[in-house]
């Protein structure tokens, strides 16, 4: 299941030194991430399978991220397009690097999950996330990894979208994620998705097992979904030690943007320490 590669250039980028070790506090802006599942670029009110990636890709421009989370993100199908791969384009339309994690097959193509990243992207780790073998009807998900070198501190970058229909199944999805970073753990991990789950909420047992490596940004997140009137808070941020060590919070909210998705927009702002 698990699938790692390293770039080649990764030994020659982090030997020209990458971002200075040396900046101090405060030199540096604060680096912006933002998660958002796109719904295959197909705004609400257009209909299901009407795609529109300049929208997505408007928001994320007008935003200015420094990392993205994707969720809900379409490769070759035929309900997108047979010569659109979403996350590659979005990179393309927003200038930025992408990594893309297949989960299963859809509509004649896969549905995934995409990280798109300012900054080069030296590494990955992708890995699908089937259900229960007694689930009837749950879906297979994806994880998506993208290592990342800010101002000389690597970091891991992860974006997921568990199953909507089974907490049995999201559980059993947390914990093959686990299993699956489990040689990453020192160091700093910064973990975003659509967890299609509460996790706040203290009989979350989704939460239960994540929190065993990672911790919340706060106990009241914002609410991300739906797009118009938002009722509840689906999409999250968390941290695992070594970053909380490396960084501290500066803000976290949503974008007002009913438009594009039926979720909104989560963007979480650090400052490394």
């Amino acid at each position: 299941m698990k699938n790692i590669f390293y770039l080649s250039f990764l030994a020659l980028f982090l030997s020209c030194g990458g971002w200075s070790k040396n900046m101090k506090k405060g030199e540096m802006s604060p680096i912006k991430l933002m998660s958002y599942n796109i719904r295959i670029a197909s705004p609400p009110s257009l209909g299901w399978g009407n795609t529109e990636l300049d929208s997505i890709a408007r928001v994320i421009r007008k935003n200015k991220p420094d990392l993205v989370a994707l969720q809900e993100v379409d490769r070759y199908t035929d309900r997108s397009g047979k010569s659109i791969h979403q996350a590659a384009k979005l990179a393309e339309m927003t200038g930025m690097n992408y990594y893309f994690a297949p989960a299963e097959k859809k509509s004649g193509g896969y549905q995934g999950v995409g990280i798109l990243s300012k900054f080069p992207i030296m590494g990955g780790i992708k890995a699908k996330l089937p259900t229960l073998m007694s689930s009837d009807n749950g879906e297979t998900r994806s994880l998506a990894g993208a290592w990342i070198n800010i101002n000389g501190a690597e970091i891991l970058f992860l974006c997921t979208h568990l199953d909507h229909r089974s907490i049995d199944d999201r559980m059993y999805q947390a914990e093959q994620i686990l299993e699956e970073i489990q040689d990453y753990t020192d160091q700093p991990i910064i973990f975003a998705g659509d967890f299609n789950s509460q996790i706040h909420k203290n009989n979350d047992g989704v939460y239960s097992l994540l929190s065993s490596e990672f911790e919340l940004i706060k106990s009241d997140p914002p609410l991300t979904f739906p797009q118009i009137k938002p009722r509840v808070a689906i999409d999250h941020f968390l941290l695992n030690k070594p970053a909380l060590d490396l960084f501290v919070v500066k803000d976290y909210y949503t974008i007002e943007e009913e438009y594009a998705s039926d979720h909104l927009p989560l963007v979480l702002e650090l400052e490394m320490k």
